[in-house]
């Protein structure tokens, strides 16, 4: 049996893209189900009901495959394949009217695959009450565009749609060079595989790595009580009361930072002029962003010495960002380092963050020295946009 590289010992889930004859799909299966021997989950745990989703505990070591399943393929027959199919994720959501030529009755799905499906059923998305009152087994894709939509427009049906069944969000077709949408406004709504392309670096992938951060990036992070109540009434589009509303006055003092490093193409004669982005990013009424002043020349030890105030209205969601840049007077700023953590990771007193690269590698020894303070706040939620900013040194 060839070894199975393990980063977690929660359960992994194989969302496969079909576009083979069933004939393959069955050579498919039989591939599976000897290569990954015992850790490939075939059947329901004994100890749950059919309908029901273990926890991750429950299913730990075990493979999942994410799929239809036989009996469902006539029912759906006039959906695209999920399988997952990308001709589907390139049409973001929309039906191109074709149906595929096949024998009355004819099933374009193997047997042999369709059984090693078990918790991770592949349907269509209808409507939140058709999802209702069907079991919790069964889950449903939605492009970046139509997710955004059901948020935009139903934001506390798709919640509650997320603490009965699992739902998918992946990046929409026409990001030909692979860029990214924004992980947090999928994660405000509860969903819970938000796919991005990870060969692409940046502001979302920094996202998805903080949030994933407090549990020991081991894959899985437990969603707040008030998102996982049936019957919430919680909405991430307003959350200026109601569940999820406890709002903080997080205050941050940018003291200074260490080691710098400069640009890779820079000269090897340059010295940075830095400044730092303290971001909030969580539900709409906390995104905002706030910067100190720029340094000159010292990449070594500069200070700012800089305190920002945010309102933080639903803490449990928030994830706050810290970015270094260096100043540019005659185009944008160069990335130097981040590092980004869940508000609730946050720890107060003074503290040294740990810098990383672009690709969310170590960026040792350079780091911030900041102190971090968390008071209860009554503030309202125009208030969060007026945070203040208090610098000591450096420029504009």
């Amino acid at each position: 049996m060839i070894p199975v590289p393990q980063a977690s010992p929660y359960p992994l889930i194989l969302s496969l893209e079909i576009h083979c004859s069933v004939k393959q799909q069955t050579v498919m299966a039989r591939h599976l189900t000897s290569i990954l021997g015992d850790k490939l989950l075939f059947k329901p745990l004994t100890d749950l009901e059919s309908a029901s989703l273990p926890t991750p505990e429950d299913l730990k070591g075990k493979i999942l495959v994410k799929g239809k399943k036989e009996r469902m393929v006539e029912e759906y027959s006039s959906s695209s394949s999920d399988l997952d199919s990308s001709e589907e994720e390139a049409r973001c959501g929309k039906s191109s009217g074709k149906k595929e030529d096949k024998k009355p009755g004819a099933s374009n799905l193997s047997p042999e695959l369709s059984e090693l499906v078990v918790y991770t059923r592949s349907v269509p998305f209808k409507s939140f009450q058709h999802a209702a009152k069907n079991p919790a087994t069964e889950m449903s894709s939605f492009s970046e565009n139509e997710a955004l939509r059901h948020i935009k427009d139903s934001g506390m049906y798709f919640v509650r749609h997320n603490c009965h069944q699992i739902s998918r969000i992946y990046p929409s077709g026409q990001r030909l060079q692979s860029s990214n949408y924004n992980p947090q406004e999928m994660w405000n709504a509860g969903c819970q595989i938000v796919a991005l392309n990870f060969q692409t670096p940046g502001e979302q992938m920094d996202l998805n790595q903080g949030r994933f951060l407090q549990n020991g990036l081991c894959g899985y992070v437990l969603k707040p009580l008030f998102m996982r109540q049936p019957n919430t009434s919680y909405n991430p589009e307003n959350v200026g009361a109601g569940p999820g509303h406890r709002p903080v006055l997080l205050t941050i003092r940018v003291i200074s930072a260490q080691q710098l490093p400069k640009p890779e193409w820079d000269k090897p004669s340059s010295i940075v002029d830095p400044q730092v982005w303290v971001e909030i990013h969580g539900v709409p009424i906390d995104n905002i962003k706030k910067k100190t002043n720029y340094v000159d020349n010292n990449g070594f030890n500069p200070q700012w010495d800089c305190t920002f105030n945010f309102t933080v209205h639903v803490p449990d969601l928030a994830l706050v960002r810290f970015v270094v840049e260096d100043h540019d007077y005659t185009s944008s700023n160069d990335f130097l380092g981040q590092f980004t953590l869940p508000f609730t990771s946050l720890r107060t007193g003074y503290r040294h963050v740990r810098l990383l690269k672009l690709d969310g590698s170590s960026l040792s020894p350079a780091s911030l020295f900041i102190h971090v303070e968390v008071t209860p706040s009554k503030f309202s939620a125009e208030s969060s946009a007026q945070s203040t900013v208090e610098c000591s040194a450096g420029k504009p």
